[in-house]
């Protein structure tokens, strides 16, 4: 049974059926008037100020008797076991220092550290022959039917459950548990309120930017009614083209000496000199535009010799497929892809001087891009309004949830009726 278990069923305050609303500040407040009353009633502070002595005192007498048996059990056959379980012991004892006028939170955190770390090493005094054969640690006619390091433990073990005990009795630990769980509320309302304020301010500039929108809609709008826009979409939807076919013409260049790149850089280990090999490595594109004469396709055709030749080291499919592309491309299709691209950037240079000369194409692109800017714009924010209202609606449910909770808890420990109101905080 856990202490939260225990304090509970230690509760003995009569159940009162008035309501109480406190707010989040509020139940600070009372949760330490409630704390106070019961370390004055419980006695608490001379309580843990004695166990710490108490503490501290058997920290030195166990000190003194562990750098005896230390000594002891280096000569021991079976010191390599032993001697761990001493230095345990040690670190163990480490905490146990404290202040002259120890707080109670300092006292009982080393309390309840204690449990585990003494039930761990007393496990493992138990799983060893050091359990019964400890007599070599012992002084000339001493004859102790148990272990005397593991009954110190135990001492210590007995002395922590004693402290837990009363303070459990206390209802300590219970007001603690709330004090927690009321802080942890309140850092849940801050953040769901800093959600909210959030919310409010992308909204804000939500309905501005859908505002601007509108505003460069209805302007474009107006440009496309112009006498002048049926030369212009037609224009505008040619340069789209040109664009785009040159795209894809460079994918497939970026393409292709993409997957040959490993035999471009094995074939620099031949000749490392060859600068137009290493402008093809570093950025193939730029090189390919520049290269008027495709020299390229020298080095291309040494390469497929050398690889047929397996002058190169690649797996089997890696072979195949560089094969297969040197062969499908850099003869005729990359001589074919030299020609449509220049075409294709004379058509493309030849309309966009069309543009640059065209006042109201400029003013119609000029609109087009601030229009798309809004859309992204309102596209963006409206999609972050909704990941956070989602968020929002999440922490409310927590929020709700905490609440109850922490409504329960009081109730079930205090028998008194409280709800919690949470701030709203402008």
């Amino acid at each position: 049974m856990g202490w939260l278990q225990k304090a509970v069923l230690f509760l003995k305050s009569t159940p009162k059926d008035d309501q109480e609303t406190l707010s989040l500040s509020q139940l600070k407040e009372w949760l330490q008037q409630r704390s106070q009353e019961v370390v004055e009633q419980h006695h608490l502070l001379p309580l843990v100020k004695e166990h710490a002595k108490i503490l501290e005192d058997k920290r030195w007498a166990l000190e003194a008797q562990l750098d005896m048996w230390l000594k002891k059990a280096r000569l021991h056959s079976s010191a390599n076991e032993i001697i761990p379980l001493f230095r345990e012991t040690r670190q163990i004892l480490d905490q146990l220092h404290f202040p002259p006028q120890p707080a109670i939170g300092e006292v009982l955190a080393v309390n309840q550290g204690l449990e585990k770390r003494l039930h761990r090493l007393i496990e493992k005094i138990e799983a060893t022959d050091f359990l019964h054969d400890f007599s070599f640690i012992l002084k000339k006619d001493a004859n102790p039917d148990t272990n005397p390091l593991l009954a110190v433990l135990l001492d210590l073990d007995a002395l922590r459950k004693k402290l837990d005990q009363k303070i459990t009795e206390s209802q300590y630990h219970i007001i603690q548990l709330i004090s927690s769980k009321a802080d942890y509320l309140r850092r849940v309302a801050v953040h769901e309120q800093q959600l909210k304020k959030e919310v409010d301010v992308k909204k804000s500039r939500l309905a501005a930017a859908e505002l601007k929108k509108l505003e460069k809609e209805q302007y474009l709008q107006q440009l496309y009614v112009d006498k002048k826009s049926v030369d212009l979409a037609e224009l505008t939807k040619m340069k789209k083209g040109l664009q785009q076919k040159l795209d894809g013409l460079e994918m497939e260049i970026i393409s292709f000496f993409s997957k040959i790149k490993p035999l471009l850089q094995q074939y620099q280990d031949i000749e490392p000199s060859n600068g137009l090999l290493f402008s093809y490595i570093k950025d193939p594109l730029a090189s390919f535009c520049q290269d008027e004469g495709l020299f390229v396709l020298d080095i291309l055709e040494k390469i497929a010799e050398l690889l047929r030749q397996g002058k190169f080291h690649l797996h089997q499919e890696g072979m195949l497929s560089s094969l297969s592309a040197l062969e499908g491309i850099y003869n005729q299709r990359l001589r074919s892809i030299k020609e449509n691209y220049k075409g294709l950037q004379k058509e493309l240079s030849d309309i966009t001087e069309q543009v640059q000369h065209n006042f109201f194409v400029i003013k119609m692109d000029d609109a087009a891009y601030r229009l798309d800017h809004y859309l992204k714009q309102v596209k963006k924010m409206e999609e972050d309004i909704s990941v956070l209202n989602e968020k929002s609606t999440k922490l409310q449910q927590l929020l709700t949830r905490e609440q109850d909770d922490l409504q329960s808890l009081i109730k079930s420990s205090f028998g008194r009726n409280v709800v919690l109101v949470l701030e709203q905080k402008k």
